[in-house]
């Protein structure tokens, strides 16, 4: 009997471990804008907060200009999942050319903590525009 009880204290124990860690998931993403190709996206969860990590590669091309204004993409992004909920990445900028990877977090407090529950990728939005001062447009 006491050896059944000590089995039963360490699944709890890693029951209660598991829920603290979260949850995480990645997938392969196929998205252009500018010459940018994003192509992964990661997403990792611990209580109310969302990690993510958005892969993209940025042509050598697109940053070649002469007006080193020119040389700049702001992005925005929003990453979506299958049951409706969504994570708005805010405005980022790259300024050089090759493999790039931008990671921030989303904190889901305020709309209820959904990012403690697992929640199936669906897809992922772009948007870009091209020089210091631009505004990417807002996704519709």
């Amino acid at each position: 009997m006491r050896h059944r009880l000590g089995v039963g204290v360490v699944l709890s124990l890693g029951l209660v471990a598991s829920a603290a860690y979260g949850w995480s998931q990645g997938a392969d993403i196929t998205a252009s804008v500018h010459g940018h190709s994003f192509h992964r996206v990661e997403v990792d969860a611990t209580d109310c907060t969302l990690n993510y990590r958005v892969y993209f590669n940025a042509p050598a091309d697109a940053y070649a200009s002469n007006a080193k204004t020119r040389n700049v993409y702001l992005f925005r992004s929003r990453i979506e999942f299958g049951d409706g909920k969504t994570a708005l990445v805010p405005i980022f900028a790259n300024r050089g050319p090759g493999e790039r990877v931008y990671e921030n977090h989303f904190d889901s407090t305020s709309d209820g903590c959904w990012a403690k529950d697992k929640h199936p990728l669906s897809r992922v939005k772009v948007e870009a525009c091209r020089g210091d001062g631009c505004t990417p447009e807002s996704f519709r």
